[in-house]
């Protein structure tokens, strides 16, 4: 029985102590100078989209929730927000090379369509993210269109993707995630 209560104790004391190692914020400046907008078209509806349903974890600025002060769920988070962000950052998307930019709007269009994004997991408690039928489909018709313009801005190699053995360089290949 004394062991029982000094685990107890032990774990109640390592709880505490993990209450003051945090993650930094994802909480960036409201300047989105480099952001999607700024290179394409967003109408205000897919704005509405993506700010409500794909903003908290691809952007430089999440709305935490109150469960986010909790360690370790803060870490948690923080790990998803990070890990979207390396995928897509809209708040960066215009310094993205245009392949890049192609691909993740391709990305954007099949996630959506396998209901991939947002994350089951992230809709369990953000309910109001979660995407009507009609709302995937403008994401996706915008994601096309967006496509189709960078089809007709850029030649057509340039929008392909090619194996860093065949482009000759030594730069970090384009990841498909």
């Amino acid at each position: 029985m004394k062991i029982l209560k000094l685990s107890g104790l032990v774990l109640a004391v390592a709880f505490i102590a993990i209450q003051f190692v945090r993650p930094e914020k994802n909480l960036g400046s409201q300047n989105a100078s480099q952001g999607i907008a700024q290179q394409f078209t967003v109408p205000d509806s897919v704005r509405t989209i993506l700010r409500r349903s794909c903003y908290d974890c691809h952007s430089n600025n999440t709305v935490y929730p109150w469960y986010s002060e909790v360690e370790p769920v803060g870490w948690w988070l923080n790990s998803h927000i990070q890990n979207g962000k390396r995928h897509v950052n809209y708040d960066e998307y215009a310094t993205y090379r245009p392949i890049r930019q192609f691909f993740r709007f391709r990305n954007l269009i099949e996630q959506v369509r396998k209901d991939e994004m947002p994350l089951p997991s992230y809709l369990l408690i953000h309910r109001y993210a979660k995407l009507s039928p009609e709302e995937k489909a403008l994401l996706i018709r915008w994601s096309a269109a967006m496509m189709d313009s960078m089809k007709v801005k850029y030649p057509p190699d340039s929008l392909k993707f090619r194996p860093r053995r065949e482009r000759g360089d030594r730069q970090e290949p384009f990841r498909r995630e």
